[in-house]
């Protein structure tokens, strides 16, 4: 319903404001040594950077070079493992290897019984021996043929 009354004025005028005089600079002086320098500085200060570049850029080739060799020998490594891989499946599925850490086949995992039937049998594998002989011009040649048995062990 009342209005707020005004604050009251002071009487007194507000105080002048003193501008700081230490931030102003006192004396310049002119140094010619650095201008000379400044002036005469160019060319060395583009040979210091086209040398700083030159490095930067034999520091990014060592780098690429190092990227390299890593991915060629993960590629190699890959390629050496697949390799393996695949002549060991082969000597298995030849019947040539016992895999002493075969994987269970689904018929014994389905069974559900802890009960053990014993080692695989090996397959029977015709033993392969004989003798051929080829008669050729003035050339009398004999071919033996014999199969290799050996046992590998696959270690994993």
């Amino acid at each position: 319903m009342f209005a707020k009354p005004r604050p009251k004025k002071s009487i007194l005028p507000p105080p002048i404001k003193k501008r700081k005089t230490s931030s102003a600079v006192q004396e310049i002086t002119f140094d010619n040594d650095a201008r000379q320098e400044y002036l005469t500085g160019f060319h060395k200060r583009k040979l210091q950077r086209v040398k700083y570049a030159q490095e930067q850029a034999a520091k990014q080739a060592r780098l690429e070079r190092l990227e390299a060799r890593k991915q060629m020998r993960d590629e190699r490594r890959r390629d050496v493992e697949q390799h393996v891989e695949t002549v060991n499946r082969l000597l298995r599925e030849s019947g040539a290897v016992v895999d002493p850490v075969a994987p269970p086949s689904d018929q014994e995992q389905d069974s559900g019984n802890d009960e053990w039937s014993g080692f695989p049998d090996k397959p029977n594998i015709d033993i392969i021996d004989h003798e051929e002989e080829y008669i050729d011009e003035d050339r009398f040649t004999t071919v033996t043929v014999e199969s290799m048995r050996t046992k590998i062990m696959i270690m994993l």
